[in-house]
């Protein structure tokens, strides 16, 4: 970014706080306050979730060993009956989201494994049965929602402007659902190209706020119900006590330092390319060049042993020319 988010902020003194850094995505979605905002926003992704309340649960969750890695997610939170959700913003493009999405539903389904096995374990101690751990692996449905600040590629029949994507397990031929336990749910911000008197459905006016509510200097007319309203008040930095606008300046200094990390990164891959361009380039016209002369001296009769010692190139190459 070419000007640091805090002055930015402090210099403008903006209306309206970005909602997509750390500390205002989860003042929205990840609060005990909030929580209503964070079940009516799924349940217009999910569309047949039906989710009429949830328990936020640590974010931070550990894999089968001490010395695996272990993933903190944004926001973490499980529904009655058991599906866990994950809640993501990804501020900046990774090649290989969707994997690491599939990679962050291994953690809730390794740990539903564990608790069953210490649920048994503790039952059958108490009863001192002995009888062997057992389980018939029927696992309770984990889906990710991801909010991404850029987009994916897709294939050629994708439609430019179709930014919500929901993948789930299914027969390649018949589309059959193999299980409904794993849902992977992508928000593409980047593919978002409406403006704001094109706003017609909920989903449109809450991709825009998303990207666009820290530009605003007053509540447009698309935003006038009693929901957004709300939304609103709760992105109004003016309504933040010090120690929250301080750590909002904060969560911005770690975008901020999340960009340029990008930034300078993509900068030196550049760098190194043209470099690397610029020697195979030297040594391929080196090569090129030796080769020329080394015919020369062929046609003139020279040993081909002769040939090698002075241009450097192999036998096999000169008597090939």
């Amino acid at each position: 970014m070419d000007m640091n988010k805090r002055d930015s902020a402090e210099k403008s003194r903006q209306k309206y706080a970005e909602l997509l850094c750390d500390f205002m995505f989860k003042r929205f979605f990840g609060s005990e306050a909030n929580k209503d905002v964070l079940i009516g926003f799924l349940n217009m992704i999910l569309e047949d979730a039906n989710i009429e309340d949830v328990d936020f649960i640590p974010t931070e969750h550990f894999g089968l060993t001490e010395k695996d890695r272990k993933a903190i997610f944004d926001i973490s939170a499980v529904c009655k009956g058991g599906r866990t959700l994950i809640i993501e913003v990804q501020k900046g493009y990774q090649e290989h989201f969707r994997e690491r999405a599939v990679f962050y539903t291994s953690y809730p389904i390794n740990e539903q494994g564990r608790i069953v096995k210490e649920e048994f374990i503790r039952d059958h101690q108490s009863k001192g049965d002995g009888e062997e751990f057992r389980w018939d692996f029927s696992l309770k449905p984990v889906t990710v929602v991801a909010i991404l600040n850029f987009m994916f590629d897709h294939d050629e029949s994708w439609p430019c402007g179709r930014y919500h994507s929901s993948y789930r397990l299914r027969e390649d031929c018949t589309g059959e659902v193999m299980t409904d336990v794993l849902r992977y749910v992508f928000l593409e911000l980047g593919r978002f190209k409406k403006r704001l008197w094109e706003l017609e459905t909920p989903f449109d006016k809450w991709m825009y706020l998303l990207k666009h509510i820290h530009e605003m200097v007053e509540i447009p007319e698309v935003y006038q119900s009693a929901e957004f309203k709300r939304l609103f008040l709760l992105a109004e930095i003016g309504n933040f006590t010090p120690e929250e606008y301080e750590e909002y300046l904060k969560s911005l200094d770690a975008m901020s330092d999340y960009y340029n990390t990008i930034d300078s990164a993509e900068k030196r891959a550049r760098a190194e390319g043209v470099l690397e361009g610029e020697i195979r380039g030297r040594e391929e016209g080196r090569e090129e060049a030796y080769s020329d002369s080394a015919a020369k001296l062929k046609g003139l009769g020279v040993a081909v042993e002769i040939i090698s010692q002075a241009t450097g190139l192999p036998i096999e190459t000169i008597e090939k020319l």
